[in-house]
């Protein structure tokens, strides 16, 4: 490659863009992005002879197994150091954007806004995902919560029927007469049925409705 040629280097290029105005810089970036798409598009059209799978025109077609034309390969390979090269230099005019305090999402390709686009889609669907099943977790293990004062028999629930009083089992069974017995400082069950007898036989005959324990 020729000196007339040969491309200008990293820093130059980084110093002439200083003394650019921003409509100067704007054309820049859309002009290195056409060369990219350029590029891009000619390596799509090479990309079958590079691999055999297409012959070059004027070629003898009697060839069952096609190889690789190598002048297809290495035009590729060197389109592909200069679109390289051209990113390197759009993202000089970013890092000149924003050192003189001003955005690059002016600057974005139709490509960017649409990856960024689908990224924040991806990441919203994943936090609600998240959220929905932390939800459906806790109202999962309220649900199943007992406290340790209904499953150890502290609290019990009970009916008053036919003037006994039945208990419900702890495991919320169908309800069970107490067994008779004394327990810690109280009345016993036949006491507790007498009481309740004649408590329910004094309401029988006041002036106040009502069952009270």
């Amino acid at each position: 490659m020729s000196a007339d040629t040969r491309p200008i280097s990293p820093s130059r290029f980084a110093a002439a863009l200083k003394d650019l105005s921003v409509s100067m810089l704007h054309l820049k970036v859309l002009e290195i992005r056409n060369s990219i798409a350029h590029l891009q598009y000619s390596n799509d059209q090479l990309q079958p002879f590079a691999q055999g799978t297409a012959v070059v025109l004027g070629q003898a077609k009697v060839n069952a197994n096609p190889e690789p034309d190598q002048d297809c390969v290495d035009a590729i390979r060197e389109n592909e150091m200069v679109i390289e090269r051209m990113a390197e230099r759009i993202a000089m005019v970013r890092a000149e954007i924003e050192a003189r305090g001003m955005s690059w999402s002016e600057f974005r390709s139709m490509e960017e806004v649409e990856t960024e686009a689908k990224s924040k889609k991806v990441m919203i669907q994943s936090e609600n995902q998240n959220q929905q099943h932390g939800s459906a977790g806790q109202r999962s293990e309220e649900t199943q919560r007992v406290h340790s004062s209904w499953a150890d028999g502290t609290f019990q629930t009970g009916t008053i029927r036919n003037g006994e009083l039945l208990m419900n089992s702890i495991s919320g069974g169908s309800p069970t007469q107490r067994s008779t017995g004394t327990s810690g400082g109280g009345l016993n069950d036949e006491g507790l049925r007498r009481a309740t007898e004649e408590r329910m036989r004094d309401l029988s005959t006041g002036e106040e409705g009502g069952l009270h324990l």
